[in-house]
Order: structure tokens, then sequence, then C-alpha cells
């Protein structure tokens, strides 16, 4: 007996997907865009800690896991993650998935940014923020052991290096929040509420607008590109992605513009295949399905339908 159109249709095969970065292998694995060797290697003087809202884990148009195949060579659960470790109390990168610091951290995250010794930033937009650069001379300062009074004194403590040339061994601990950016300030201020941030936190934000250049095509390759991520709708020009933040806040700790460029080649990668799929009338609610089955188009989509109705 034929089967009819409908059986037909329910016969359709699925998708490979590519064992190591989980996107259909046929048309959208961006494993060649990987560096040859995990950039894990080259984090020597920070950590990072990763807030992620439980919503993003539906996302499949998301750059933390990006982040992760450049970072690691393969995407991480929260076992393999500690596995990773570069000692038995330390860590390269960690991801906490919840609404707040605390909810669910582990003891050793908990413990960390406890400890007034530590310097913690958190990279994030707020009232109280420094610029980047103001932010990290304070947290390079700490970590050397020196602190300025209003007198512009100096009083320096006695330091040690490392291997890697870092004094004091310390390092300084960066924390992303990865979610939506009505989700990102819920979860800052519900941990802040909590008292859960400590009180020695230093709080940052990145300025696209004055960390790259007017001219893109007059940019280095370890300089910074504004909005290169662009399969999600932002609020403004200038919000970024976790992945844009991430690797440009970590290059610029490690000195090291081979963390930029390695992450972003991941990324510019996975946006040049995503344009492949997207309609070329400029109606992408279909397009990028191979990342997004649709999710981060319909998005943008419904954002524009919204202004304009507010319009009328």
């Amino acid at each position: 007996m034929e089967p009819s159109p409908k059986d037909t249709t329910t016969q359709k095969k699925k998708r490979a997907i590519c064992d190591r970065c989980k996107f259909p292998k046929e048309k959208a694995c961006i494993c060649k865009a990987l560096p040859d060797t995990p950039l894990s290697a080259l984090f020597n003087r920070c950590r990072v800690i990763v807030l992620q809202h439980p919503h993003e884990l539906r996302r499949k148009n998301r750059s933390l896991p990006l982040v992760e195949l450049a970072l690691f060579g393969q995407h991480l659960s929260q076992t393999e993650q500690q596995s990773s470790s570069t000692s038995d109390d330390d860590f390269v990168m960690t991801t906490i998935v919840g609404r707040r610091i605390g909810e669910k951290s582990d003891d050793a995250v908990l413990k960390l940014l406890s400890d007034p010794n530590e310097v913690v930033v958190l990279v994030f937009p707020h009232p109280n923020a420094m610029d980047l650069e103001d932010g990290l001379a304070l947290a390079e300062s700490k970590i050397k052991g020196t602190s300025q009074n209003h007198e512009g004194e100096t009083k320096s403590a006695t330091n040690t290096t490392s291997p890697d040339g870092n004094l004091s061994g310390k390092k300084m601990t960066l924390i992303f929040i990865d979610a939506s950016w009505k989700h990102a300030k819920e979860m800052d201020n519900k941990t802040e509420a909590a008292g859960v941030w400590p009180k020695h936190l230093i709080r940052v934000q990145l300025t696209p607008s004055t960390s790259s250049t007017s001219n893109q095509e007059e940019t280095s390759n370890d300089a910074f590109v504004q909005r290169r991520f662009q399969i999600r709708a932002p609020p403004s020009p200038d919000h970024l992605s976790t992945a844009e933040c991430l690797a440009w806040i970590a290059s610029r700790v490690e000195g090291n513009s081979d963390i930029y460029e390695g992450i972003m080649k991941v990324l510019d990668y996975m946006v040049e295949l995503w344009r492949g799929f997207a309609r070329p009338d400029g109606d992408n609610r279909k397009g990028g399905g191979s990342f997004t089955d649709g999710d981060g188009c319909r998005e943008m989509t419904q954002k524009r339908r919204k202004i304009t109705s507010n319009k009328k």
C-alpha cells in the first residue's frame, strides 16, 4: 500500500547533529572555526564565573556555548567543568544556572566570593559601575597588593611572582550574567538584595562605543569590533552578547589577544552561517533555522511589529 502524503511527512529524517558542537553536521557545524589548541591554557591571571538564567538553556541562539567550545574544545556539563579545573581549588570557567548567586551555587564559589582577599569583578551595566579601564586598574592594584588613598599616597605589600609572571600569584575573578537584558537586571537586583554580592565587589561596564574604532575597515585583528553577534537583537548598539564581553575583557586581563580573536573567530563563523539561512527580502522569521529554529528571528520581528504598532 502506498503511504499517504501525511505518512511521508512524518517519515522525514532527523538532521545529523555534530557530536562536538551540537549543531547540524551538514549545514551548521562550526568545528572548523575552533582553535587547534583549547584557549583555556591561556588563562593564567583570571577565572570566570557565569551566572546563567535557566531560560537560556532553552535557547539555541545563545553565545555562551561558543565560549565553552573555544576554551575547552567541547560543551561542558557542571561535572566536566569541575574536572577541567586548573587545581583542586581553582577553575578556568564555571557556569551557575539560577536566578541569583547563592541559589544553586556550590560551596567553593560562595567561599571564593566571600573571601575579602579575593579580587572579584562583576561585568554588568550599573549606575555605580566604573569604566572598564578604571575598574581593571583598581582590580590589578589590589592583586599587586597596592592601594591608593585620596592624597595619592601608595602603600605596597610584599608580592610573590607566579611562574606565569602574575604578581602575588592571585587571580582576578570575573563574573558575567548570561540572560536576556530584562532577566539579567532582575538577577543582579536579586543577588544584591540577598546580600550575596561581596562588599569588596568591583563593578565595571564595557562601553563598546569607546572601545571600537569609527571605521571597522581600519580595525586591527585584536581591536574591539562593535556588535558582532547579530543573531539576537539587543536593546541598543551598546549592549553586547556574553561571548563578546567575556572574550574582550578576559583578553585584556590576560594581556593576550589570542583569547579574543579565538572566540570571535567561532562567533563570526556562526553568524556567517546564520546569514546564509536568512531570507534575502529581510524577513528573517524563518532565517537561521539551523541554529534557532526561527526563535531568535521571530523575537526580533515581534519587537519590530510592537515598535511599529506603538508609532501608530
